[in-house]
C-alpha cells in the first residue's frame, strides 16, 4: 500500500495512513462531482437567454439580473455557512446546501414570471454557498499545504468541465425539449449527490499544518485566537496582506469571466450570426478542453514553484497579462478562427489562476477560520465582480442599442479586457509586498 501511495505524490499525504489516504480520495472525488454540478447549475440561464427573452419578453438587463440576483444572494450567505462550520458538520451542511440548490433549480423549471423565476435562482444561491464556502475547507484538511494547488485543481477543474457541461446541454436540450425542460435536467442530480455526501468524513480542522515553524509554503498565518465574533474574524482577515491581494486582484478576475461566461453565447448568436446550438456548443467545447488544461496545469507548476503564496500571485498575474490581449481578439476580430483562438487562450490562462489564488486564500489563515475566509472572499468577489458585471453589460447594451444596434454589446464588452488587465496589476503589485506581512 505504501508503494501505491508514493505512486502518487502530488495527491497523499507523505505520513497518513491507509485509511486518511483513501478518505481524501474520496472526498476529493465527491466534492469535485459535486463542484461539476455546481458550476453546470450556475450558467443554465446563459446557455438559453434567447428563449427566456421571447417567453418572459425579457430586456438584456432582465437576463442579467436573473444571474445578479443568484449571485447576491449567494455572496450574502457565503459568510453565513463559514460561521456554521465552525460549530456543525461540515459534510451535513453541503448535504444540506446541494439538496436546497437542486430543488430550486427543478423549481426554476416550474416558473411562470419572471419573478417566480427570479425567486427560484436567489434560493439556489443560498444552497450554492454551503457548498462553495465549506468544501475547499474540507479539502484543505484532507492534504497538507505543499499537496494543496494541485488537489484543488483538481477541484476547480471542474468548473470549466461543468460550465461547458451547461452550455452544451442547455443549448441541446432547450432546442429539443423547450427551456423548462434544461432545469428540470440541472436539478435532478443534486439530490443523488447530496445523499452521498453524508457518508463523507469530516477531517479534524489544520490536522496537516505546521507546528510551530513557517514552512515557506503556507503564507503568514493569521490565527483565530481573538475571533469568536464575526467582527473579530473579520478584523483577523485584515492582518494578512496575501488574502487582501488575493481576494482584490481575484474581484478583477470574477468581474471580466463573469460577464464573459453570461454574454459570449448570446454575443455570438446576435452580433456574429451563429445559431444557438452552434453558439453554446462551440463555447461549451473551448471550456471543456482549455478549462481541464489550464486548471491543472496552473496547479501543477504552482506545487512545483519556490516562494509559497508569493509564487502563486506572480503565477497568477502572468496568467491574466496573457489572458487579457487573447480576449480583445476573441471579442474584436471578424474570422472565426481568431475568435476562438482568442478564446481559447484567454480561457486557459484565466483558469490557470484558479488553484495557485485558491491555495493563496486558504493558506494565509489558521484552520479554523477558512471556512469564514472562503466564504468572505465569496462575498467579495461576487459584490464588485460577476454580480455587477453582467447586469452592467446588459444595461450598457440596451442603452446603446438604439443609435448603435448591435454595436452597442461590442462597445459594452470592452470592460472585459479593461478588468483582466486590471487583476493581473493587483497580484502582480501582490508578489511584490508580501514583506509588510512580516
Amino acid at each position: 500500500m505504501s508503494q501505491s501511495v508514493n505512486s502518487e505524490p502530488h495527491l497523499a499525504q507523505p505520513h497518513a495512513g491507509p485509511g486518511a489516504v483513501r478518505s481524501a480520495r474520496i472526498a476529493l472525488v465527491t466534492l469535485t462531482a459535486i463542484n461539476l454540478l455546481n458550476y453546470l447549475d450556475r450558467y443554465l440561464v446563459a446557455g438559453i437567454v434567447a428563449p427566456l427573452k421571447e417567453h418572459f419578453d425579457a430586456s438584456d438587463s432582465d437576463i442579467g439580473l436573473l444571474t445578479s440576483v443568484f449571485l447576491l444572494v449567494y455572496l450574502i450567505a457565503s459568510p453565513i455557512f463559514g460561521i456554521l462550520a465552525r460549530r456543525s458538520s461540515r459534510t451535513l451542511l453541503i448535504a444540506g446546501g446541494v439538496m436546497v440548490w437542486s430543488l430550486a433549480t427543478i423549481g426554476s423549471g416550474l416558473a411562470n414570471t419572471l419573478t417566480q423565476l427570479l425567486i427560484a435562482r436567489g434560493i439556489v444561491g443560498i444552497g450554492e454557498a454551503a457548498y462553495s464556502t465549506i468544501g475547499p475547507a474540507i479539502l484543505a484538511d484532507h492534504y497538507p499545504p505543499t499537496r494543496r494547488p494541485i488537489a484543488l485543481s483538481i477541484f476547480y477543474a471542474a468548473i470549466p468541465i461543468g460550465s461547458a457541461l451547461s452550455y452544451i446541454a442547455s443549448g441541446m436540450i432547450s432546442e429539443n425539449w423547450g427551456w423548462r425542460a434544461v432545469f428540470l435536467a440541472g436539478g435532478v442530480p443534486g439530490i443523488a449527490l447530496a445523499i452521498m455526501c453524508m457518508r463523507l468524513n469530516d477531517p479534524p480542522h489544520g490536522q496537516y499544518e505546521p507546528r510551530g515553524q513557517h514552512d515557506g509554503s503556507v503564507a503568514h498565518l493569521v490565527t483565530a485566537r481573538s475571533a469568536a465574533s464575526i467582527w473579530n474574524s473579520i478584523r483577523a482577515l485584515r492582518k494578512s496582506r496575501d488574502y487582501a491581494f488575493a481576494t482584490a486582484g481575484y474581484i478583477a478576475f470574477t468581474f471580466a469571466f463573469g460577464a464573459l461566461a453570461v454574454w459570449f453565447p448570446y454575443y455570438m448568436q446576435s452580433v456574429r450570426g451563429w445559431s444557438l446550438g452552434s453558439a453554446t456548443l462551440t463555447f461549451g467545447i473551448v471550456l471543456v478542453a482549455t478549462g481541464f488544461v489550464g486548471t491543472i496545469g496552473g496547479g501543477w507548476i504552482a506545487s512545483r514553484l519556490a516562494g509559497g503564496s508569493t509564487g502563486h500571485l506572480r503565477l497568477c498575474a502572468i496568467c491574466m497579462a496573457v489572458a487579457c490581449p487573447a480576449s480583445i481578439l476573441a471579442l474584436y476580430c471578424t474570422a472565426d478562427w481568431l475568435i476562438l483562438a482568442g478564446l481559447a487562450v484567454a480561457s486557459t490562462f484565466s483558469f490557470a489562476t484558479q488553484g495557485p489564488v485558491n491555495t493563496v486564500i486558504i493558506n494565509a489563515v489558521d484552520a479554523t477560520l477558512r471556512p469564514f475566509a472562503i466564504g468572505t472572499s465569496v462575498l467579495l468577489i461576487h459584490l464588485f465582480g460577476d454580480v455587477p458585471s453582467p447586469w452592467i453589460i446588459g444595461k450598457i447594451s440596451d442603452s446603446l442599442h438604439a443609435a448603435e444596434g448591435d454595436a452597442g454589446m461590442i462597445v459594452a464588452l470592452a470592460l472585459i479586457p479593461v478588468a483582466m488587465a486590471l487583476s493581473a496589476a493587483i497580484w502582480f503589485w501582490g508578489s511584490l509586498s508580501r514583506g509588510a506581512d512580516r
